[in-house]
């Protein structure tokens, strides 16, 4: 499923699905914890920076500030950061509004500091003292731009400090003075400014979010159609069986372990009996089922043996089975040949039995150096010959004596 896209609602930004959004706020929750962390140090830092300001702009009202600077919100700053940080699993495992509502918190508490100070009698009307409003639009930046909070969560929190700066204003100033329309517009302005990055900012990461999440379910989706590929191209179209290109490649892999680990590897060759004179009667579609009945029989138990089942050709099928000893692998042989059966599938011009059969050859070697698989299969197929020429549905296995197993 491709992530739907976002709500086209302007002042609302959220996808379309919940579980996008919900995906979109997991994936997200790390790598935000991480950034308010880093920022919140710079910003405590900074924060207290402005304690020149306060100087500079008015030294009666110095001591207040840095009371309520480094006494009040440094010390709930430091809380929160290293609560964060030690913390840290704990933060997030907790829902991202409360993270949010956290980082909100300290920036609400930093203006309300500036707001004692501008509502103390201490502060008084000098020529500077206006421009101490202007100590809000660090505040704001501090979280529509530094900590980038959710631009619904962002604009909360702007129109606050708009609220705390206006009133201030206010109680500061009676009659509008001509420094404080400026003001006024210069906080404002600033704080529309930066909801507008604010919301780009968010706008632009959910873009990504979208991005990123199609182009892993499209690699998803190559990688499913690589593999359906490989696996087409190792299959019999008819049969869902492997075909012969994946038998050799098996093969090959096989002898070669068998090989370095001089351990038993097994191949049978099965046939199914009396095919052309079922096709003739039954004609060529229920060959093709009766094709896939046998395949379907081979491979429930071959599977189940760790070997491999592939279509020969014709109505013949050929099975590779590693760590297989002879004994071992005309069991297998012969539990294949009754599950053929088994299925019951009517063959009334069948001469050995009212159903389909199949006669198998079995062959099994411990592979030396110099030796090829390919005399491997002639034996097994010279087994299958004398399992025919003793009656069918039978298997035989390779070897001097070469006994068979009969139905």
């Amino acid at each position: 499923m491709i992530p739907s896209s976002m709500s086209r609602s302007l002042p609302r930004l959220h996808f379309e699905s919940a579980e996008d959004e919900h995906q979109f706020d997991r994936d997200s929750q790390a790598p935000r914890l991480r950034h308010f962390m880093l920022s919140g140090w710079v910003s405590l830092l900074t924060y207290n920076g402005f304690l020149v300001v306060d100087w500079l702009v008015n030294p009666d009202v110095f001591a207040m500030g840095a009371a309520l600077r480094l006494a009040i919100f440094t010390s709930f700053g430091l809380a929160t950061l290293l609560l964060a940080t030690v913390f840290r699993k704990v933060f997030l495992a907790l829902p991202s509004a409360v993270t949010e509502t956290s980082v909100m918190a300290t920036g609400l508490l930093a203006a309300l500091s500036i707001a004692v100070v501008l509502t103390s009698p201490a502060m008084g009307h000098g020529p500077w003292s206006v421009f101490y409003h202007g100590g809000f639009v660090p505040v704001i930046m501090y979280g529509t731009v530094v900590q980038r909070l959710r631009f619904n969560m962002a604009a909360g929190f702007t129109a606050s400090i708009l609220v705390i700066h206006w009133v201030c204003m206010a109680l500061a100033y009676r009659d509008a003075t001509a420094p404080v329309v400026p003001m006024l517009l210069f906080v404002s302005s600033m704080a529309v400014y930066t909801l507008i990055i604010n919301y780009r900012l968010e706008y632009e990461e959910r873009q990504r979010f979208l991005r990123q999440q199609r182009a892993r379910m499209l690699r998803q989706q190559l990688d499913r159609s690589r593999i359906e590929l490989e696996k087409a191209a190792g299959s019999d179209p008819l049969t869902g069986a492997a075909n012969r290109r994946a038998f050799d490649e098996a093969m090959q892999t096989s002898w070669a372990q068998a090989t370095a680990h001089q351990s038993a590897l097994s191949v049978l060759l099965v046939d199914v009996d009396h095919f052309k004179a079922y096709n003739d009667f039954y004609g060529h579609p229920a060959g093709d089922q009766c094709l896939r009945h046998v395949a379907q029989a081979l491979q429930g138990l071959i599977n189940a043996e760790g070997g491999l089942v592939a279509r020969w050709g014709g109505e013949e099928f050929a099975v590779v089975l590693p760590a297989h000893t002879l004994p071992r692998a005309l069991d297998v042989a012969n539990r294949a040949r009754l599950a053929v059966q088994a299925a019951n599938l009517r063959h009334e011009r069948s001469s050995t039995c009212a159903s389909v059969t199949v006669s198998i050859g079995v062959a099994s070697t411990i592979p030396a150096q110099g030796e090829a698989w390919a005399d491997l299969l002639a034996q097994a197929d010279a087994a299958l010959y004398e399992a025919k020429r003793a009656g069918r549905n039978r298997a035989s296995a390779a070897g001097p004596r070469q006994p068979v197993t009969p139905a």
